[in-house]
């Protein structure tokens, strides 16, 4: 099956129809009996494409050609462990879901505790470091233990959507974690802090992959790697600054698995604490309904990293 997915545009926003089209037949998938409606089914003549013919019996065409389909990586039904994505019913939202989450229940309830453990930290350095940009550059033993969970934390989710997704082996590094940012758009997340109004939001993933250095792209997590292995003479980089983008990529990394509801959950503490702006997703990578299979006829399939280590 090749998968599309058809735009059509509205004056509030975009609606989808779902086709599954080869070489010389195009069908909607998203009906009952399309081959019976009007609009729904279309078949090649002799001597032109699919798309000749689409364009024969339909304006849907632009005029400039443009194609209003759009082909989609994953087919009906299809998601990754570990990567929430919107589906072609909310492409223009959050990602809103991972299929899979109820498999993971136990998993995703242990990090959101971890998560509200590592947001009362910070919360309660902050009663004593007034959170304001003067002061992110304060550090102090509070601040490096904080950074240093919160970093082993952000390792362990990085770890788990790897190895959900196929990715074997003792010990990853930068070089294989850097490869979630393009599968989940990571560094298109934004964070603010709806206790502290004042304070610009954070993007901590941002750069990320784009120098071929990818721990020092990151400058928390290079923060974390030198306090944690020599606070003697980086003690100063366990900055409140690189605590808050060290949590801040924490809720990220839960929103990014599972959703901003299934992750954080819908009323907790750390939806409150966090403001997240999610990616866009183009509609190629979006989620499609597993049509006349229901629930049950979601399938996980592996998420194709291409992997140099």
């Amino acid at each position: 099956m090749s998968c599309y997915l058809r735009v059509v545009q509205t004056e509030t926003e975009p609606s989808t129809e779902a086709w599954d089209i080869t070489d010389d037949e195009a069908v909607r998938i998203d009906v009952s009996n399309p081959k019976g409606g009007p609009g729904t089914y279309f078949k090649a003549e002799s001597g032109e494409t699919i798309w000749d013919a689409i364009r024969r019996m339909t304006p849907w065409f632009e005029p400039d050609g443009k194609c209003p389909f759009h082909k989609t990586r994953l087919n009906p039904g299809e998601y990754n462990r570990r990567i929430a994505r919107p589906t072609e019913q909310h492409s223009n939202g959050a990602p809103d879901r991972n299929p899979g989450v109820q498999d993971e229940i136990d998993f995703v309830a242990n990090m959101r505790g971890q998560l509200t453990v590592l947001v009362r930290q910070l919360s309660r350095i902050c009663q004593t470091v007034q959170p304001v940009p003067a002061n992110f550059s304060s550090f102090g033993h509070d601040v490096r233990n904080l950074l240093i969970l919160a970093c082993t934390e952000v390792e362990s989710h990085w770890r788990g959507v790897l190895v959900a997704n196929g990715k074997q082996g003792d010990r990853f590094t930068t070089l294989d974690y850097v490869l979630l940012k393009d599968a989940m758009h990571l560094d298109e997340y934004a964070v603010t802090f709806p206790n502290y109004p004042w304070l610009p939001s954070v993007k901590p993933f941002a750069g990320w992959g784009s120098t071929g250095a990818p721990t020092q792209e990151l400058k928390w997590y290079d923060a974390y790697n030198a306090v944690k292995h020599n606070r003697e003479t980086e003690f100063a980089r366990a900055t409140l600054g690189h605590a808050f983008d060290a949590v801040s990529a924490c809720a990220i990394m839960l929103a990014a698995q599972f959703g901003l509801s299934d992750g954080l959950g819908e009323r907790s503490e750390v939806r409150d604490f966090f403001a997240i702006s999610a990616p866009r997703w183009p509609w190629s990578e979006v989620y499609i309904s597993p049509y006349g299979r229901g629930s049950e006829g979601w399938n996980a399939v592996p998420y194709p990293f291409r992997i140099k280590s």
